[in-house]
């Protein structure tokens, strides 16, 4: 018997270590025409402010050889639009729902969550999207800099719901972002959004986004993923983490366990396959089996402990 059941610290527990990637799945029950999202471990929602946005200019997405490119600017209705129009949907289905947030200042943050406070039980949790722009430091990623952070956490403290925190794979410092994030209450580091890059039409000779640059997603970030997954195991052991960049297989969510992710978030790959975290659901078990574990808990950091070898002797 393979138990698929983990968790992000004390206050959220899932029943497998499978959930979706926000800006990927929609806001509310977009992929249940594909599979039954009660079998996800969690759903994470686009994210929202507690204002409307419109996004960038198209186009927003490409393809970028072994990745996708998007730029689609946080687009969305804002937080009161998507209580009385969205979360309904996810309320009636029982699915198990991180509400993603981000603003273009602290203040934003703090907006946000008083105006999530009294969702109902499908709510486990608030994940904090930390990698954009901070219009109070000239645009610079609220991410790139532990004093912030570890501001917007203060901003959020009241949430009621435990917190974990996105944070971009974009600076030299996620370590000490993470440490910052993790110090001021946060249940977990999501690791990571996407890596900053560009694309280019070879035949206009213009760059493929509207808006120039974008983030790369899918195949190609999983190396980076795996890394800051790895290394920010190693360095806070006790510190859950959320694995996402390129997760596509159940063989990639098995890395990123094995790095010390706690569970997963696949992105990228729903795009192309609506079913793709049932499916890698689907396949945990047999994969677990055949490596020897019978517990997602014990994989769980294995390649900090030796892999296999060291593990199953």
């Amino acid at each position: 018997m393979i138990e698929l059941a983990s968790s992000l610290g004390d206050r959220v527990v899932l029943n497998n270590p499978v959930m979706t990637a926000s800006g990927t799945a929609g806001f509310s029950t977009e992929l249940d025409g594909y599979f039954e999202m009660r079998r996800l471990g969690a759903f994470v929602t686009k994210s929202l402010a507690h204002f409307a946005t419109e996004g960038n200019p198209s186009p927003r997405a490409a393809g970028a050889g072994p990745a996708m490119l998007n730029s689609v600017g946080l687009a969305g209705p804002g937080i009161g639009v998507w209580r009385s129009e969205h979360a309904p949907r996810l309320a009636k289905l029982g699915v198990p729902t991180f509400v993603s947030i981000w603003g273009r200042t602290v203040a934003d943050y703090q907006r946000a969550v008083e105006e999530l406070s009294g969702l109902g039980n499908f709510a486990i949790g608030i994940e904090i999207n930390v990698s954009c722009p901070n219009i109070e430091d000239r645009g610079k990623m609220f991410a790139h800099s532990p004093q912030v952070v570890a501001e917007v956490m203060d901003a959020t403290a009241a949430a009621g719901l435990p917190r974990t925190v996105k944070l971009s794979p974009n600076t030299h410092l996620i370590l000490e972002v993470a440490e910052a994030a993790r110090s001021k209450g946060a249940a977990a580091a999501v690791l990571v959004n996407t890596a900053m890059g560009m694309g280019m039409d070879s035949g206009l000779l213009v760059p493929t986004l509207g808006a120039k640059g974008g983030g790369v997603s899918g195949p190609a970030l999983h190396p980076i993923a795996l890394r800051a997954v790895y290394e920010c195991h190693a360095a806070f052991p006790d510190f859950p983490i959320v694995g996402v960049g390129g997760v596509s297989t159940a063989r990639e969510a098995v890395a990123m366990i094995a790095a010390g992710a706690s569970a997963v978030q696949v992105g990228t790959a729903s795009f192309v396959e609506p079913r793709a975290a049932s499916r890698i659901i689907t396949e945990l078990p047999s994969l677990m089996e055949r490596l020897g574990f019978s517990r997602v808990s014990d994989l769980v950091g294995a390649a900090h402990r030796g892999g296999i070898a060291a593990t199953n002797r």
